[in-house]
């Protein structure tokens, strides 16, 4: 382990990465309630002081972490769209809705800290790490493209993001998940789907 002496010449950039990490590595273990401040900078080696340079509050912090949590997702499941054609469209949200599920499941602790904990009801929700806001943007390119139902898009998306999050639980409650998987599959389709008729 490199001493404190050397740990203090870390770059800032660096410094915050390695308490945004610590953070994420206890949190996925213990979740945030049973995390303080000075479990993180202890993780990270570094002063409970030393957080407060980087981080304005504890909130702060989490809100960084959903945020790299919505990077890492992005980076590791999100195709370029828009796909090329309706089929493209379906197996987009094939692999969006199991990349969804799996993501949650591998969050463990860490979930709750940045969805469901001291930021969850923030006003005015950030766009880019709202699931829903992001959810009703991708139904309504799917069905600006043709390939989904004109549908409402911030209603259905809440319903569609629900869904998904309970996969995710009945999962982590020990359902198969490919069982679980083909029924969201089959579910989404039927939501979503376009009917004979209906205009592109």
């Amino acid at each position: 382990m490199r001493s404190r002496r050397s740990r203090r010449r870390l770059a800032p950039d660096a410094r915050k990465v390695e308490l945004l990490e610590a953070a994420e590595r206890v949190l996925r273990k213990r979740g945030a309630a049973e995390t303080r401040v000075a479990d993180v900078a202890r993780a990270a080696g570094a002063a409970k002081g030393t957080f407060y340079l980087y981080f304005a509050s504890w909130e702060d912090l989490l809100r960084e972490l959903r945020k790299r949590a919505f990077s890492t997702f992005d980076r590791r499941l999100a195709p370029a769209l828009p796909p090329a054609d309706a089929a493209d469209w379906w197996r987009l949200v094939d692999a969006l809705a199991a990349g969804f599920v799996d993501f949650v499941l591998e969050l463990e602790g860490l979930h709750e800290a940045i969805f469901h904990g001291a930021i969850a009801d923030e006003r005015p929700r950030d766009p880019a790490t709202d699931a829903v806001a992001r959810v009703a943007r991708f139904l309504e390119a799917g069905a600006a493209a043709g390939a989904f139902a004109r549908l409402d898009a911030e209603p259905t998306a809440r319903l569609v993001f629900a869904m998904l999050h309970a996969a995710a639980d009945a999962i982590a409650a020990g359902d198969d998940r490919e069982r679980v998987l083909r029924a969201l599959h089959v579910t989404l389709r039927r939501v979503l789907r376009r009917t004979e008729g209906e205009d592109g």
